[in-house]
């Protein structure tokens, strides 16, 4: 059975283990920084958003709402609804954490991300890991948080030199594209995407920007009661 390692040594290789990941980070963390400027926020609240949310397509929403004017509601509901996601996560690796302190579990939610789950759920899952779990979850989430605000915040001072008569408003629709284009991997996601992409172009008179949430939830529905459908065929 392997040797246990240190919290220290199990913090190092979380960090370091994450590493491989970060060619993708930097570009998508500078791009949400720039795309955040183009929006019409301001470079000091951009900063902000930045620290307060730790959510790249959360962040690029939450900026096209508030350039268009939409309510607080509004802009709360959406951003919550992208990040539905990490309540999943955050019920995974609960148990394999063990006991920890209420800041420690505080501090963990908030810098939780994708690419941190992955690589420490892999981790856990393996027999006889000799990693401490929680330091080395701790690692991959704090080195992926510090990447993510180094080029974040870097591409909000590029976007801020960037002159007013260059515009980007087409930078957060191709985000979103690049976002959502490696995520249609079989016939479910596809009808999700196409039918909440209709709804939201059919209903984008609505209020309140109501539309993009019309859009959100028919194509959630629609995936969802297709691939439940597809299973029961295959029963």
């Amino acid at each position: 059975m392997p040797t246990t390692r240190s919290a220290k040594e199990s913090f190092l290789i979380g960090a370091s283990t994450i590493i491989p990941v970060m060619p993708g980070i930097v570009p998508f963390g500078m791009l949400t920084g720039v795309v955040t400027i183009a929006a019409g926020v301001s470079p000091v609240n951009a900063i902000f958003m930045t620290l307060f949310m730790f959510a790249g397509a959360a962040q690029v929403t939450a900026a096209q709402l508030l350039a268009e004017n939409s309510t607080a509601i509004m802009i709360v509901a959406t951003t919550i609804m992208i990040n539905l996601r990490f309540i999943m996560y955050s019920a995974s690796i609960t148990p394999y954490l063990g006991k920890i302190s209420i800041w420690q579990r505080l501090f963990l939610a908030y810098t939780l991300s994708d690419q941190a789950y992955a690589v420490s759920i892999v981790e856990f899952t393996k027999k006889n890991s000799p990693f401490q779990r929680a330091p080395f979850f701790l690692g991959a989430c704090v080195s992926l948080y510090v990447t993510w605000m180094a080029a974040t915040i870097g591409g909000i001072f590029f976007g801020a030199l960037i002159p007013p008569e260059w515009s980007f408003d087409f930078a957060v629709p191709l985000t979103f594209l690049a976002l959502l284009m490696p995520n249609i991997t079989d016939r479910a996601t596809a009808l999700a995407a196409g039918v909440a992409a209709l709804v939201a172009i059919l209903s984008v008179s609505l209020p309140y920007n109501m539309g993009l949430m019309a859009g959100a939830f028919t194509g959630i529905f629609a995936g969802y009661f297709f691939s439940k459908k597809q299973r029961a065929h295959h029963v």
